[in-house]
């Protein structure tokens, strides 16, 4: 004889069926990456990349460009074992591309794409030679509080993980973000878009000076700049 919760949930699961099938109901939707670059952590430290592009046809056709990147894809895993990196998606309609790849390993996502991206514990960020310097957005169910924090409050969470991206890049996570530095705006509790700005900068983008202004600033080196577009973001399994 069946239970009463046995005998709601085969109801309910038949109501499901209707709809299209019988899927376990606390599954999550799946995840769309609101920019035109993003990446989501799996659990299991996988990445999923997801671009978006418009194709110059004065280069090379879509057919090309697929080619070109499984050809990539077969030299890396070659070298470094296979299906360290797979082509899950290529989609062209018109100039519009659509590219989705899964990494193995963040290290594989830094090798292939040859950007500074590192995912680990905070103490082999440390050994890494990142130093958590610079000020901190403190974060709780992905609302931004308070004013920014230095890094010393940031390596009192020793426990937590930590992702270093290069910007600009939108972020999926397996995890409740509680810093991120001020140069990346907080989406929700587990999605950052590491833009490389600060909120002022962000406001002032897209700012036109008087064709007969001077600029006085002095420009960045490249080790600046690579600073600059670097996003430190901490989060707490779930």
């Amino acid at each position: 004889m069946r239970t009463g919760k046995a005998a709601a949930a085969v109801g309910l699961c038949m109501g499901v069926l209707l709809l299209g099938g019988c899927e376990m109901l606390n599954q999550d939707k799946r995840w769309e990456p609101r920019e035109a670059d993003a990446i989501s952590i799996s659990e299991e430290g996988s990445i999923t990349e997801y671009v978006r592009d418009t194709l110059d046809e004065a280069y090379y056709s879509a057919a090309e460009l697929e080619q070109m990147i499984q050809s990539e894809v077969s030299d890396y895993n070659a070298k470094n074992g296979a299906d360290s990196v797979q082509v899950k998606e290529f989609a062209a309609e018109g100039s519009d591309v659509r590219l989705t790849m899964e990494y193995a390993r963040a290290e594989d996502y830094a090798a292939f794409n040859n950007v500074e991206f590192y995912y680990g514990s905070m103490i082999n960020a440390q050994l890494n030679g990142y130093l958590f310097d610079g000020s901190y957005k403190r974060v709780r169910d992905g609302v931004v509080q308070g004013a920014a924090v230095s890094g010393s409050e940031v390596l009192k969470k020793m426990a937590a993980e930590v992702l270093i991206v290069t910007a600009p890049l939108e972020v999926h996570l397996p995890g409740s973000v509680i810093f991120t530095g001020t140069n990346a705006e907080v989406l929700s509790a587990n999605d950052v878009n590491a833009t490389g700005k600060t909120d002022a900068e962000a406001e002032n983008t897209g700012l036109v000076l008087p064709s007969s202004a001077v600029y006085t600033g002095e420009e960045k080196s490249f080790e600046e700049r690579a600073a600059a577009n670097r996003v430190y973001i901490i989060f707490e399994m779930q």
